[in-house]
């Protein structure tokens, strides 16, 4: 009889889980989307630091990564999970504090030969530029003075490519996603049913 009232209670709970089971389900399946949107930054900001040598702290500050994750009925019906990229080339003068050396300039652990520090009028910082490969002597009036004087022009701002790193950390993070949701989703349904 005690066995009975035991087996009971324990279809009671079972009836009672399958009973709540899409309420269950959704909530797993958001917790699980959420710790992925986390996972996918991670892996993201991990390989482009690793590639360009920026930290990854640094990538953040520049937001050249974003992760979003929209729920069903934001934008669409289903769970999308939106990752950005910036790829636009990083200004050498963001990468650290530019100090005009022999050779050319430094800045963080990139060192730009050939290159000179130069504030422009309108800019709080000193930037980091160099001649183009077709440069030439030419007069050029000065906007500050209003005098004439030889200048080497023209010049450019010198920046670190990042497309390339940051297509490839995509394309690298694409198969571990599946793989990681997978993961995800069993221990999540494992939590809200309780299953050991």
């Amino acid at each position: 009889m005690q066995i009975d009232l035991s087996l009971d209670q324990q279809l009671h709970t079972l009836i009672e889980d399958f009973h709540n089971a899409p309420a269950k389900t959704d909530t797993a399946i958001r917790r699980a989307m959420t710790k992925l949107s986390r996972f996918a930054e991670r892996q993201v900001l991990r390989a482009l630091s690793r590639s360009t040598s920026i930290s990854q702290k640094k990538i953040k500050e520049l937001g050249r990564v974003r992760v979003s994750l929209h729920r069903p009925g934001q934008k669409s019906d289903q769970y999308e999970l939106v990752i950005w990229v910036g790829l636009a080339d990083i200004p050498a003068h963001y990468l650290g504090r530019p100090i005009q050396t022999k050779s050319g300039v430094r800045t963080g652990r990139y060192r730009w030969y050939g290159a000179f520090v130069f504030q422009p009028v309108n800019a709080r910082n000193k930037m980091v530029f160099q001649r183009t490969p077709e440069w030439k002597h030419k007069k050029q009036v000065s906007l500050k003075s209003g005098r004439t004087m030889w200048m080497g022009l023209p010049i450019e701002k010198v920046s670190l490519p990042i497309a390339n790193s940051a297509r490839q950390a995509v394309e690298q993070l694409q198969p571990k996603l599946l793989e990681r949701f997978t993961t995800l989703m069993q221990q999540e349904l494992n939590y809200v049913y309780r299953i050991e």
